[in-house]
Formats: structure tokens, C-alpha cells, sequence
């Protein structure tokens, strides 16, 4: 769940959404001519002649998935994005902020099994249950597709929150297909994340002097507690988590859905079944989340580079910066970014291409 209204793509198209938003014509139009296809608008203006522009369904473990693959030189290596959530696609606001990335990588957005265009298409979940492990099965897919159809050796992943688990865990077990891991929002323990997260909320809460914060988040302790993840103490944490801006920094509401709702790879079905698909998914794979640690696996064989916002409460940086220190690579970095929390990619998407250009991109041939 990320992007911002607040970051148009240019004059002229902040001003066209704008008037697209109010339902009336843009600047100078005449009263009688059609309104303004926001939608349209945003996909001319991020065409990309004589690159890569592909929307498509394949299959990924009996289940068609859809994908987007987008780069302004197909010479460019693939950068592989696994969304969070679960179930919380970045297909259809990664308009919002990926353009300029298109120039130095093949971006590939994937709505996972239960997200988005994927469950649209599927009318559901699909016919296996959701697990943490037929989702690595998924993501294992996907990489080995994009290699065999584009001809790589090789692609770089990129994973956020849930995403981040299931990237880390690829960087792991397929090193020789990965250029480099970048995790983004970086989860590392199921349990540890909940626990520090929750503790972290409520110590900014008491900072700002939040009565009802304080009060609902201590009404729901212990949390996480021993036993199986509480789904209602979750959303409660959550709610907070937002409100106190640990999901994104300065911000006290989530503003995805406006933003999905002008992306041109999205139809009005795949709108109106998406936070559906986010629901089923989180009560299929958050339960299973707290038997997920990664803190053991300290050894990778392919680059890793991890991104944390300062605020970010939701996978807490504390708990990404202990175990940075403990893990071995060929290469390692990370970078703590001011004025961010949870969503770095489009709270600092300008920065966090720099980095990329730098320390990450040449890494491919």
C-alpha cells in the first residue's frame, strides 16, 4: 500500500487530474467538450517508445498471474518488484513513482496469487490454499519465467514488507539467478517485527500524548503474544501504526486507493475486487506469519542492500539495522532514509533510485 497525490508527473498532468477529480474540463476547455480521461492522460504521458510496454497473464504454478513489464531500453537488467501486504498489489499506483526507475531497469510489477488483477482474474484465491510456501513456490516461478522469456542470466529482485520475507528468502535459496536482493521495508521475523512494532507505536502514542492511541493500544497487550496472531489485535495495531504515521511518514491515513483508481493497467472489476483480494489474503497468511524467522539465515551469496525509513514502525528499522550487522555477503549495504517510514519507494523514490544507480545497477553487465 504506497503513493502520493502529492507528486504529480508534471505540471500540466497535476493540473489534468485535478480537473479530472473535480468532474469538469481542464484549464481553457470549452464547457462542452468531454471531460478529461485522467487514465488516458497518465498513460501517454509514461509511453514508452521503442521500449517494453507488456501487460499480460502468464502461468505461475497452474494459476495465471498477471504481470507488468516496463523499461525504456529492453537492453536494461530486470528489476523484479514482490509487493507486500499480503495481498496489497503496487501494480496499480507504481505509476505514482516508477517512471523515472524505467530508465536504468526493466521493472516487472507482479500481482501475487490473491492480489489484485490475479484475484480478479481468478475470481478468488485460486484452487490450493495460501501458504508462505506455495508464495516462494510463485516467486521462484516468476523468476525463472522472466529469465527463460527475456533471455537473463541473471534479474534483481526487489521485495517490500510481506514481499520482503519471500525476496529474502529467494536471495537465499537461488543466489546464482540474482544480481542482488534489495529489500525495501525489510521484515526478518514474523513474531519479533509484531513485538517491536507494537512497542514502537506505543511509545509514540505516549510521546505525543495520544489518550485513545494509548488506550486502544494497550487494551489489546500482550500483542503479539505466544500463541497464534490475533487478526483483530492486528488491525488494531495497525489502525495506530497509521494514525501515528509509522506507516508513512507525516501522513495518518492510507491514500492508496484514490491512486489505484487513475492507474491505466487497473479496469473498474479489478477495482472493485481488490480489497477483497487483500483481505482473504492477510486471513490466509498472517496467522502463518509468526512462524517465519529469518534471523538464523545469516549467509547469502548474492549482493543484499536493504532500505529503511527512520519511522518505519510497521517492519521496524531497529529490528533491520540488529540484523544487518550479523548477515555475511559479497556485498552488503544499508541505507537508513530521513523523512520516510514504511513505504520508502515513493516517500523517497528519487533517493532511492540514486542509490540504486550508484551501488546496485552496475552490478549488472
Amino acid at each position: 500500500m504506497n503513493g502520493s497525490t502529492r507528486r504529480s508527473l508534471t505540471l500540466g498532468l497535476g493540473a489534468a487530474l485535478a480537473a479530472a477529480a473535480a468532474g469538469r474540463a481542464g484549464a481553457g476547455q470549452a464547457a462542452d467538450e468531454a471531460p478529461v480521461d485522467a487514465r488516458k492522460v497518465i498513460a501517454d504521458v509514461q509511453a514508452l517508445p521503442g521500449g517494453i510496454d507488456e501487460l499480460k497473464a502468464v502461468e505461475i504454478n497452474g494459476l495465471k498471474q498477471w504481470i507488468h513489464v516496463r523499461g525504456a531500453d529492453r537492453r536494461n537488467p530486470i528489476l523484479l518488484f514482490i509487493h507486500g501486504g499480503p495481498g496489497s498489489p503496487m501494480m496499480p499506483e507504481a505509476w505514482s513513482w516508477e517512471r523515472p526507475w524505467e530508465d536504468l531497469f526493466t521493472m516487472v510489477q507482479w500481482d501475487q496469487r490473491g492480489a489484485g488483477k490475479t484475484y480478479a482474474s481468478a475470481g478468488g484465491l485460486g484452487p490450493q490454499p495460501l501458504t508462505v510456501d506455495l508464495m516462494l513456490s510463485d516467486a521462484k516461478a516468476v523468476v525463472a519465467y522472466l529469465r527463460q522469456t527475456y533471455g537473463r542470466e541473471k534479474i534483481f529482485v526487489l521485495g517490500h514488507s510481506w514481499g520482503s520475507l519471500l525476496g529474502l528468502m529467494l536471495a537465499h535459496a537461488i543466489p546464482d539467478q540474482l544480481y542482488a536482493y534489495i529489500g525495501v521495508g525489510q521484515a526478518v521475523s514474523g513474531r519479533l517485527n509484531e513485538e517491536v512494532g507494537y512497542r514502537e507505536t506505543l511509545e509514540a502514542a505516549r510521546r505525543k500524548g495520544d489518550q485513545a492511541a494509548i488506550k486502544a493500544l494497550e487494551a489489546i497487550a500482550p500483542y503479539p503474544g505466544a500463541g497464534p496472531l490475533d487478526l483483530e489485535k492486528l488491525v488494531a495495531e495497525r489502525q495506530w501504526d497509521v494514525a501515528l504515521g509509522g506507516m508513512r511518514y507525516g501522513q495518518d491515513h492510507a491514500p492508496e486507493m484514490p491512486i489505484w483508481s487513475l492507474s491505466p493497467d487497473y479496469t473498474e472489476a479489478d477495482l472493485a475486487t481488490a480489497s477483497k483480494g487483500e483481505l482473504e489474503s492477510v486471513m490466509a497468511l498472517a496467522p502463518q506469519l509468526p512462524a517465519v524467522d529469518l534471523r538464523s539465515i545469516v549467509d547469502y551469496r548474492c549482493p543484499i542492500f536493504f532500505f529503511a525509513g527512520v519511522d518505519d514502525r510497521t517492519t521496524p528499522t531497529s529490528v533491520v539495522e540488529r540484523y544487518f550487522t550479523s548477515l555475511r555477503a559479497p556485498k552488503k549495504r544499508l541505507f537508513v532514509m530521513e523523512h520516510a517510514a514504511h513505504y520508502v519507494v515513493d516517500e523517497a523514490p528519487g533517493l532511492v533510485l540514486l542509490d540504486l544507480a550508484r551501488e546496485v545497477r552496475p552490478l549488472a553487465p
